[in-house]
């Protein structure tokens, strides 16, 4: 997730120095809260009800360890923890590339954007496998652009050639000939990885939970 270039220019000095100070005047938290998920039948279910509701469709609940496995190659995969950033909870975006492969830009403390075991996921609490569109014929322009993008430094003073995690896998829709991943949330001028849920045509396929997290079923009113 990225702030805007200008906003981010601005901000970053000051947000380093002065977090407690500052934090009334950052977005709030984007997102579901993890400690009130609930399942609705999925007829009845809207992107929207997850991220302001902290609702998920029921049969698309599995075990983390689960939707990891079944998350198909090329899928982007939102990833969710109860320790909650400024953002929210749901701040980071990686893509199954391979069977037991994630590639992902690994942020200003990694290596820049690299591939990374699949089982990393295992330490988040809630995933979110969304189909984005690629497909067997669109493999080849994907992999290449994740040799290009090899070691590509995390985005953090609007420089060229460097991404966050969803510029990054914008950046690998691009190379495959498809829309972005995720767009710009006009609201907060930010890249929210929230947001690739509801890019058209994109779909949640799963979403997988871990064990330190409850989801309630909720019966909908006759």
């Amino acid at each position: 997730m990225t702030l805007r270039p200008p906003t981010r220019l601005a901000a970053l000095p000051l947000v380093c120095a002065l977090p407690a100070l500052l934090s009334g005047c950052l977005p709030a938290p984007v997102g579901p809260d993890l400690g009130r998920l609930a399942a609705v039948p999925d007829a009845a279910w809207q992107p929207a009800d997850l991220i302001y509701r902290s609702r998920l469709p029921q049969s698309r609940v599995l075990p983390l360890s689960e939707a990891i496995r079944r998350a198909p190659v090329g899928s982007v995969i939102v990833a969710c923890q109860t320790t909650r950033a400024l953002w929210g909870a749901c701040t980071h975006l990686t893509r199954k590339v391979a069977a037991a492969t994630l590639s992902e830009e690994t942020g200003v403390v990694g290596t820049g954007a690299r591939l990374r075991p699949a089982d990393s996921l295992l330490d988040r609490d809630l995933i979110l496998v969304i189909d984005a569109g690629i497909r067997e014929q669109h493999l080849d322009a994907l992999n290449a652009g994740i040799r290009r993008l090899s070691g590509a430094p995390y985005q953090l003073n609007g420089q060229l050639n460097a991404f966050d995690c969803s510029t990054y896998q914008n950046a690998l829709q691009r190379a495959a000939g498809l829309p972005d991943a995720v767009p710009l949330d006009p609201r907060w001028g930010a890249f929210l990885p929230l947001g690739a849920l509801n890019v058209p045509g994109h779909s949640l396929l799963w979403a997988g939970v871990s064990d330190r997290v409850t989801v309630a079923p909720v019966t909908p009113s006759p």
